[in-house]
C-alpha cells in the first residue's frame, strides 16, 4: 500500500521504517512544523508547581533543548497521553511518568482520580501545552476544581505545498492511506486546494486517524472511510492497514 504520513518530517523517519518493513511504499508528507518557545518552556518550569502534563512528545522536544536546565525537574511527576509522549518523557529523563490510555478527557480522568486517592495538592498543575488544541484537558480539570496553570511552549507552523506539489503526491500516484495524527493535520490535509480540482484522488482511500477527536474532522461524504486507533499510539496506528 502507498502510505502517506502526515505527521512532522522530525518524527516520520521511525514511521517510514515500520511501513517499509512491512512491505508499504511509505512517503512522508508533513503539513505542519514545529516551532519551540523554549523561553517559555523555562520561564514555565520556574513557577511552583505539583505535577506536570504533556498530551504530545512535540512538549518533550522543546524540553530536550533546555539541556541541562531541565534537570532539577526530571523527578516531577509527569501525566502524559498516550504510550509516544510517555516513552519520550522517560527518555528525556523524566523517572515518574504515569500515562492515559486515551486523549486529553481521559488524562485528565487519571489526574483526578490520582488526587482523589492522595489528596488535593497544594501547588498547580502545569500543563505544557501547544498553541492549538482543543482545550478539552484543561476544561475538564477546572469543572472539578483542579487548579491547573496553562503554558503554551511551542506551536505548528503549517507547510505549504503547491498546486503541482500536491498534485503529483495525491493525484498522479494515489495514495492507498493517510495517517492523520491530529484534528489541526486533518483539517489541514483535507483542505488542500488540490481536492477542489479532483476529489477522486481520495474517493478510495482509508483514513488511519489517531483519535476521535482526529475522525471528528474527516469530511461526511468520506467519514466511511475513517478507521480510529482505540488508543493515540502509532503501532496500533499502523495495526489499522
Amino acid at each position: 500500500m502507498r502510505v502517506l504520513i502526515t505527521r512532522p518530517e522530525n518524527r516520520s523517519g521511525g514511521t517510514i521504517v515500520k511501513l517499509e518493513q512491512l512491505g508499504h511504499d511509505a512517503v512522508s508528507f508533513p503539513l505542519f512544523a514545529p516551532v519551540h518557545d523554549i523561553a517559555a518552556a523555562a520561564a514555565a518550569l520556574a513557577t511552583p508547581h505539583d505535577a506536570l502534563a504533556m498530551t504530545s512528545a512535540e512538549t518533550v522536544r522543546g524540553l530536550s533543548a533546555l539541556g541541562p536546565a531541565l534537570s532539577p525537574h526530571l523527578a516531577t511527576r509527569v501525566f502524559a497521553v498516550g504510550k509516544a509522549t510517555a516513552r519520550a518523557a522517560r527518555e528525556a529523563g523524566f523517572t515518574d511518568v504515569v500515562a492515559s490510555g486515551g486523549g486529553g478527557v481521559d488524562l485528565a480522568n487519571l489526574v483526578l482520580d490520582r488526587h482523589a486517592r492522595s489528596g488535593s495538592p497544594r501547588l498547580p498543575l502545569l500543563y505544557l501545552a501547544g498553541e492549538k488544541r482543543m482545550g478539552r484537558f484543561e476544561k475538564a480539570l477546572a469543572e472539578s476544581g483542579m487548579d491547573c496553570v496553562v503554558a503554551e511552549t511551542y506551536r505548528m507552523e503549517p507547510v505549504a505545498y503547491t498546486i503541482e506539489q500536491q498534485q503529483a503526491l495525491l493525484v498522479e500516484r494515489k495514495a492507498d492511506a493517510v495517517m492523520l495524527y491530529s484534528r489541526e493535520a486533518a483539517l489541514a490535509f483535507f483542505g488542500l486546494g488540490i481536492f477542489d480540482v479532483s476529489r477522486e484522488a481520495i474517493r478510495r482511500t482509508l483514513f488511519l486517524c489517531l483519535s476521535r477527536t482526529v475522525a471528528e474532522a474527516v469530511p461526511e461524504e468520506l467519514a466511511n472511510s475513517a478507521v480510529v486507533s482505540d488508543n493515540p499510539d502509532e503501532d496500533e496506528l499502523i495495526d489499522l492497514l
